[in-house]
């Protein structure tokens, strides 16, 4: 496996970071079907930022529409699948297992709100799924509706991006305090989490506040599209079933076009995570 894949949670965070914070190590996410293997902690909760380090991103104009994404979809967030309603149970996964030709998009963190990206996810009806981190998205509700509106939903990425598998982490604030905030930012309550870096999922505190706070999926991934729009596979080519992580940054809709376009070549479209899970 690729150092950018291990590394991919820690993505758009090593930035204004003061000289005295230590530097994150990310626990790249285990295969749900693979034996685990011990798990690493990770350095503690990253500070949060200054207002001025979570303001508005890049507003650049996009070229002319595509048309290499999914079938147009129903605009409005996604409801849970039949599977989901019927089980409450907190189940940690990072790849869906299905035989309909289809792929997952989800996005992290929230940090750049770039008109470029809202325009691309509406010009080719990508169903995204969103795991924000509270302190980069507050007061920009519009921007991750908008780029929400094709089947996709918010979710869960917690508070200040602290590791779970950190002893000195407030597990309990980071998952349950994103909950009631993004409830009352977004009106609807998340119901998925993706644990900051990937690490973490399977601890006691996280299992424990997961479900006492509304959580029912865990959600890591097992493809990545790097900040510099490289793509890197658990498992390639791109295949039925696989959740692809991107971050909020400079140039998002480049990678998003090169996944849609490995997709059709493999014959996959993306569709709405919360569908399948």
């Amino acid at each position: 496996m690729s150092l950018a894949l291990v590394l991919s949670g820690i993505t758009g965070y090593v930035f204004g970071i003061a000289s005295s914070s230590p530097s994150a190590e990310a626990a790249a996410p285990t295969p749900i079907a693979m034996t685990a293997t011990p798990e690493p902690v990770v350095s503690s909760p990253t500070p949060l930022p200054t207002d001025a380090t979570t303001d508005a991103g890049t507003e650049t104009e996009m070229g002319a529409e595509m048309s290499i994404g999914s079938e147009t979809l129903a605009e409005g967030q996604s409801g849970r699948s039949e599977n989901n309603l019927a089980s409450g149970e907190v189940e940690v996964l990072n790849w869906v297992e299905t035989e309909d030709p289809v792929f997952f998009i989800t996005i992290d963190d929230g940090l750049k709100k770039s008109a470029a990206v809202r325009d691309f996810i509406a010009a080719n009806q990508i169903p995204v799924t969103a795991f924000l981190t509270e302190y980069a998205v507050r007061n920009h509700t519009d921007y991750f509706q908008d780029v929400t509106a094709y089947g996709g939903s918010i979710q869960n990425h917690s508070m200040v991006h602290g590791a779970f598998n950190d002893p000195e982490t407030d597990v309990q604030w980071e998952i349950c305090e994103t909950q009631d905030r993004f409830e009352t930012q977004f009106g609807t309550r998340p119901w998925m989490l993706r644990p900051p870096y990937g690490a973490g999922p399977k601890d006691p505190r996280v299992l424990q506040y997961a479900e006492e706070c509304g959580i029912n999926r865990i959600v890591l991934w097992n493809v990545l599209v790097t900040d510099t729009n490289e793509v890197e596979y658990w498992d390639a080519p791109l295949r039925a079933g696989d959740i692809v992580l991107f971050h909020f940054v400079d140039d998002l809709e480049v990678g998003l076009e090169k996944i849609l376009e490995l997709g059709r070549e493999q014959g996959l479209r993306p569709a709405p995570l919360e569908d399948y899970i």
